[in-house]
């Protein structure tokens, strides 16, 4: 099968980073609160709507300032490997998007900066006239919204999410994994996630491998 484009996650994919852990430590939430947080999201016990709460919750009653936020995330570092794979898909002719359960303020830089053909962010922070936090806007569940996100790309290019390759490497990309059928599996060791990959791999790199004629 010849594929026409490639879907990367953001954080441990394409950038060697957490963002939201980098921004949580720069607001002071404890580790073992942020981990007991993430594992009862993780493990269904809260919904994406409750962890989000417990978030931003924290943020107001520390204060959390546009200022800070921007400095926490306008750094990021790429996976040198990205670079080199992204010239090769270009000259393949065959198209990138970054699918991302992040924050846009984050993303799309990471996106612009490999020169990505399409970028999605579910996360966005609201803050008011006086750089004071107010909120985080999301689009919804992180898996439906990647989901939605597949199909309205591949919409646009009119192609199938057959025709398509997900890399990931997280829990949140098992429905993309399923709906293209080529989950690519990343540096990642979780037993339900290599039940449904169509690949694993260490190396970005590899990718170039599995694209076919």
């Amino acid at each position: 099968m010849k594929f026409k484009l490639v879907f990367f996650d953001c954080d441990g994919v394409l950038n060697r980073d957490e963002s939201w852990i980098r921004l949580h430590r720069a607001v002071g939430i404890p580790e073992e609160l942020d981990t007991r947080w993430f594992n009862e999201y993780f493990s269904g016990k809260i919904s994406n709507v409750r962890w989000i709460m417990n978030i931003e919750s924290y943020y107001l009653q520390r204060g959390l300032t546009r200022s800070l936020f921007e400095k926490t995330l306008s750094e990021f570092e790429i996976d040198l490997e990205a670079y080199s794979l992204i010239d090769y898909l270009k000259e393949r002719k065959i198209k990138t998007a970054v699918i991302s359960s992040g924050i846009d303020f984050y993303v799309k830089p990471i996106a612009q900066e490999l020169g990505l053909n399409f970028w999605r962010a579910n996360y966005t922070f609201d803050f008011d006239g006086e750089g004071k936090f107010k909120r985080i806007d999301y689009r919804g569940d992180e898996e439906k919204v990647k989901i939605a996100d597949i199909r309205e790309i591949c919409q646009r290019l009119k192609i199938k999410p057959t025709q398509t390759i997900f890399v990931g490497n997280s829990f949140n990309d098992r429905e993309a994994f399923k709906l293209t059928k080529h989950g690519v599996l990343y540096k990642t060791e979780d037993d339900d996630l290599r039940k449904i990959a169509w690949k694993t791999i260490k190396n970005l790199s590899e990718i170039k491998d599995l694209l076919g004629d």
